[in-house]
């Protein structure tokens, strides 16, 4: 008997007939064989700009009882035969309801009867993912020994911030208006003195702008005074005179003496006398003419010390008076934090109490204490105007806080922070040796 062997079919899927519908770059082509692994479509003229490995999208129309099945797809290029016109290609991520659909498509080929359509409408409409057959863990020993609820941590976090936010700022509300006492009318400040005129004229030149830094001593003004000018000339000419005069004294001596052959005449004496005269003349005329000069000098106002012009109230060409005020002058010395309060506030306050100074302009919050208590107004007591000003001691380098800057001042001692002691101060460890800072 002989016995015939067939080689194996390496396909991995069957192949159908079934009329296809592949569109491919706006072209319609019908597939001569598919499977659920790919096709082969006759007729292909686009040989020059297809490779093998290409991926093209398609269109998938297959014809079922009177309508089409259709979905979009990718196909994968696998071989290319110019003789026959053929192109075969692999389909590409199909999904799992398309893959379904087309194995119930070949399966009902194969078998040789086709379901109704509302089988394959049902089909289409049933979801992919099967339900699990196999129960949860419920055994103890299928149960993970150790397991992180994410949820309800994230949750319990949550509420922990929040619940800290909101006792924070309970806290903090309570302070600032049971335990403490804030105002807001505070403020840098540094030593500013008037600058005057020292004569009568006009302002000649102004050597520094404002804000500009002066050292101790420089010019700030030159004033220039048209009597003291029209002084000095008269005195020039004075002093002119009076040497022109002793000249021709001198000239006339000489003279009388050739004559007479002897200093001893009675007009050579009286010459002699009148020579010695104008010489004491030219001696006052030049003492005086060099004290209108240095009085000239006199008229440009130094700076008393080192510092700046804050406020320029004459300018170049202005006419000025003797003790007229010409600006405002800064000096340059550390700041002092000044609060205005009002009596009734400053009631509640002693020297050496601690403060909290606080400013944009400053490194974060700065402790300070209480350095002097002082009245600027004794009117309008009663309707509670701020009229007392008290200065504050900041522990800490604030040398570049510009004079003027507003701040706010928060003093943790009222009278019931006084009843809580002083616990309820929390810079009260920092403030302890006054006479040491």
């Amino acid at each position: 008997m002989k016995i015939t062997r067939e080689k194996a079919c390496q396909r991995l899927h069957h192949r159908v007939n079934t009329p296809l519908t592949v569109e491919v770059n706006g072209v319609c082509f019908q597939a001569r064989d598919w499977s659920l692994g790919g096709l082969r479509v006759g007729n292909w003229q686009d040989f020059t700009n297809t490779r093998i490995g290409d991926h093209l999208e398609c269109g998938f129309k297959l014809p079922f009882q009177g309508f089409d099945i259709a979905f979009q797809t990718r196909l994968e290029v696998v071989r290319l035969d110019q003789d026959t016109g053929d192109m075969a290609a692999r389909f590409c991520g199909l999904e799992d309801r398309q893959t379904e659909l087309m194995n119930h498509f070949v399966e009902q080929l194969i078998r040789g009867a086709m379901v109704p359509v509302d089988d394959t409408i049902l089909r289409i409409d049933s979801p992919v993912t099967p339900v699990a057959t196999t129960p949860d863990a419920s055994p103890l020993e299928e149960v993970p020994v150790s397991r992180w609820p994410t949820r309800l941590i994230a949750t319990s976090f949550f509420y922990v911030v929040l619940g800290c936010s909101v006792f924070y700022l309970l806290g903090t509300t309570i302070y600032d208006n049971f335990l403490s006492m804030q105002t807001s009318y505070a403020l840098a400040e540094k030593p500013v003195e008037p600058i005057f005129s020292l004569a009568d004229g006009r302002i000649d030149h102004v050597t520094f702008d404002p804000q500009q830094a002066v050292t101790k001593g420089q010019a700030l003004f030159t004033i220039a005074s048209p009597d003291l000018i029209q002084e000095i000339k008269h005195a020039k000419i004075r002093l002119e005179r009076t040497k022109i005069e002793l000249e021709s004294l001198r000239k006339k001596h000489a003279v009388v003496v050739d004559i007479a052959k002897s200093h001893l005449t009675k007009e050579a004496r009286f010459l002699t006398i009148e020579i010695d005269e104008k010489q004491k003349r030219i001696s006052l005329a030049t003492e005086t003419l060099l004290a209108l000069y240095e009085h000239k000098d006199d008229m440009q106002v130094a700076s008393p010390s080192t510092g700046r012009i804050v406020k320029l109230l004459r300018g170049e060409g202005s006419l000025v008076q003797k003790g007229e005020m010409l600006a405002m002058f800064e000096h340059a010395t550390d700041p002092v934090i000044a609060a205005y309060l009002t009596l009734d506030e400053a009631r509640q306050l002693t020297l050496n109490d601690d403060a909290v100074v606080t400013s944009r302009f400053l490194d974060g919050s700065k402790p300070a204490f209480v350095g002097s208590i002082e009245r600027l107004d004794a009117t309008n007591v009663i309707t509670g105007e701020r009229i007392m000003r008290v200065e504050l001691i900041v522990i800490a380098d604030i040398s570049n806080l510009p004079a003027g800057t507003p701040v706010e001042v928060s003093f943790p001692a009222t009278r019931l922070n006084q009843w809580f002691g002083d616990t309820a101060n929390p810079h009260g460890s920092v403030l302890t040796n006054r006479d040491g800072i």
